[in-house]
């Protein structure tokens, strides 16, 4: 037995919500209608989202936002759900709210569409609606959906649902160092691209190692490999390289270290006014390094902007991503913890780009004492554990070293493996 959803019109906004709540986090089979009749007839458990019910099935009275082909300048009004505020309230419900499309506004990123059309800066969690309604460290859609199967239960207490289960893989984030080459027209080269390009990390790189607090990649790349293993997962690992030629980096150790491993892109987000160059050259620098990369993933730890971003992405057949989370602010930026593919609001189509959103950063933590960041830690594992997500932390490279400043982050890196169970 499957369930059937009847909704008088049938957009892409609806089936893309309802397909994510009930086949990708409660993995039920389901079936659409327009058609009433049919609808009625059907033995299958009835689900209907509209104005009003059609009989006696879980009825869910809807709001404009789903019904909708364009992103218009949208203020929820809200009310009081429990401990928080929920948006889009409405009456003679299965739920005082219109949950799908709450879930669509905050999943779609709805109000950074907005955001991006009045102004160029970054987007900052403290403007989210999420944390006006006191739900950002929540993967609040998940619980939705946990309620929702509890009221499909109440009605059917037969009907089998299939259960999803936790995951939890670490993110880890370095930038390739440059170093200087043979031969005088290469170094010369290579020291005019140091003093005038931004992206060469090259003399940052030796202050660093003079002042002692610079790190050896390969090293602590091996030190973090004999963390993993006797666990169940490997980290992922995404890679930033400065805007050089491909023969002023060491690639050959690299690739010895990184074999066998999950690699992806550091920050290959450009905006409107750059070409997909950049992006390319970083990909086919990284498969210098991993020649057997298929998948190609990407992360941005910087400002991700909507939609350019994750167009540029897709145009660069870039399938994975893993920049869905505030780099400085703990909290779930999707309202999820269920990876989901992106929907594009300007052509209102869901595309091929998997996003999977993290939670936690290394950035998040470090300025927590000890007592506080542990505290922060097993809240957010928990709370994906009670709704069998996937949780993902993100961290960079140096954070895992065995320089006296970053001890306390390597410590809570090795708590949150121990306390997750990976």
């Amino acid at each position: 037995m499957q369930l059937i959803i009847f909704s008088n019109i049938l957009t892409p906004r609806i089936k893309y919500i309802f397909n994510f709540i009930f086949k990708d986090i409660l993995k039920a089979e389901i079936e659409f209608t327009g058609n009433s009749q049919y609808f009625l007839q059907s033995e299958h458990i009835k689900i209907s989202y509209g104005d009003a019910p059609l009989g006696d099935e879980i009825f869910f009275k809807s709001t404009p936002l789903l019904f909708s082909n364009k992103v218009e300048d949208v203020k929820p009004k809200t009310v009081s759900f429990g401990e928080y505020q929920v948006p889009f309230p409405v009456s003679r419900s299965a739920l005082p709210f219109d949950v799908f499309a709450a879930s669509f506004f905050m999943i779609s990123r709805y109000e950074e569409y907005l955001h991006q059309q009045n102004t160029e800066d970054a987007f900052k969690a403290s403007k989210s609606y999420q944390h006006k309604w006191r739900i950002l460290d929540k993967p609040i859609i998940d619980e939705w959906a946990l309620m929702i199967k509890s009221l499909i239960k109440k009605k059917h207490p037969n009907f089998k649902f299939q259960e999803k289960k936790f995951h939890h893989q670490p993110t880890v984030h370095f930038s390739m160092l440059t170093h200087l080459p043979e031969g005088f027209l290469n170094k010369t080269k290579f020291i005019f691209s140091t003093l005038f390009k931004k992206e060469n990390n090259y003399l940052n790189s030796k202050f660093d190692r003079l002042t002692g607090i610079g790190i050896n990649n390969e090293q602590v790349l091996e030190e973090v490999k004999k963390i993993f293993v006797s666990k169940k997962s490997n980290p992922l690992y995404f890679v930033d390289f400065p805007d050089v030629p491909i023969d002023f980096f060491k690639l050959d150790n690299m690739s010895k270290t990184l074999s066998n491993q999950s690699v992806g892109l550091l920050s290959p987000c450009a905006s409107n006014k750059q070409n997909m160059t950049e992006i390319k050259e970083g990909l086919v620098k990284l498969k210098k390094i991993h020649p057997d990369l298929i998948t190609l993933t990407s992360q941005q730890l910087d400002a991700l902007k909507f939609p350019v971003c994750y167009l540029n992405m897709l145009n660069s057949g870039i399938t994975s991503d893993y920049s869905m989370g505030y780099n400085h602010v703990p909290g779930f930026r999707a309202g999820t913890c269920t990876p989901f593919n992106w929907y594009d609001l300007q052509l209102e189509k869901v595309t091929p780009l998997m996003i999977n959103s993290y939670c936690l950063t290394d950035h998040s933590l470090q300025f927590l004492t000890r007592e506080e960041a542990i505290k922060e830690i097993y809240h957010y594992i928990d709370a994906v554990k009670v709704v069998n997500g996937a949780f993902y932390s993100s961290w960079s490279l140096k954070s895992l070293s065995g320089h006296p400043k970053y001890k306390k982050l390597k410590l809570l890196f090795e708590e949150i493996l121990r306390y997750a169970g990976n």
